[in-house]
């Protein structure tokens, strides 16, 4: 994705020493948007730019994430989805309500490539893995609950994310390689071109825009060609 497109001026993330976080930050970094970071680990940043801060907090302490996101044009979470320690279930009611309590609206979220949107068509991932994940489901196993509750909580408004404006991204191969996303735009799957620097651009670019807003499903362009 081209950067000569709109961006924030500032902007929250969470979850950023991930890989898909590690992208939307450096991508931040890179096209001079100032960042704050809210995490556990603070020594994991030790060597981010001076456009970085880095605030040490649990993600459920309300007060200092409302401290962390005044100021922030949006909030991005690059948090995972352990189904054991269940990141999203725990943090993002306190998230969403510090931010509305900040006055900070914008939410960009991740989810799955398995994961399906109202009214959408199946592609070919999705009908590939749908079957397993049944019957790993039968067997208690639920890969998807951390994302689907994400998703429903934002669809109905529920679990304080009431108010909140947000955008749903799905990267679907979660390694290091350049190809980690897909191309998608409404209920159109397409080829897995998109890098985890190309999904930071469409991150960031959501914050900015309200073009995708309540779209579904919710997932980078990936690159155009000749650009880099």
């Amino acid at each position: 994705m081209s950067t000569n497109v709109a961006k924030p001026n500032r902007v929250a993330i969470i979850g950023a020493s991930g890989t898909y976080g590690r992208g939307i930050l450096a991508r931040a970094e890179q096209i001079g948007v100032e960042a704050v970071v809210v995490t556990r680990s603070p020594h994991k940043f030790r060597d981010v730019r001076t456009t970085t801060t880095v605030i040490e907090s649990q993600l459920d302490d309300e007060e200092k994430l409302q401290e962390a996101f005044t100021g922030c044009d949006g909030v991005i979470s690059a948090l995972g989805d352990d189904r054991k320690r269940r990141p999203k279930t725990h943090c993002l009611p306190h998230v969403w309500s510090a931010m509305k309590a900040a006055g900070v609206t914008k939410y960009v979220g991740m989810g799955s490539g398995a994961m399906m949107m109202p009214g959408e068509k199946r592609g070919g991932f999705q009908r590939a893995v749908q079957p397993l994940l049944i019957v790993l489901k039968l067997f208690g196993v639920d890969l998807l609950e951390q994302n689907e509750w994400e998703r429903d909580s934002l669809l109905m408004g529920k679990n304080a994310a009431g108010g909140i404006n947000w955008v749903l991204t799905r990267p679907v191969r979660p390694t290091t390689t350049p190809f980690v996303g897909a191309s998608v735009h409404k209920d159109q799957r397409g080829p897995m071109n998109c890098s985890i620097y190309d999904h930071g651009d469409f991150c960031l670019y959501c914050v900015a825009s309200s073009e995708w807003e309540k779209l579904a499903p919710h997932v980078s362009t990936g690159p155009q060609p000749g650009k880099t």
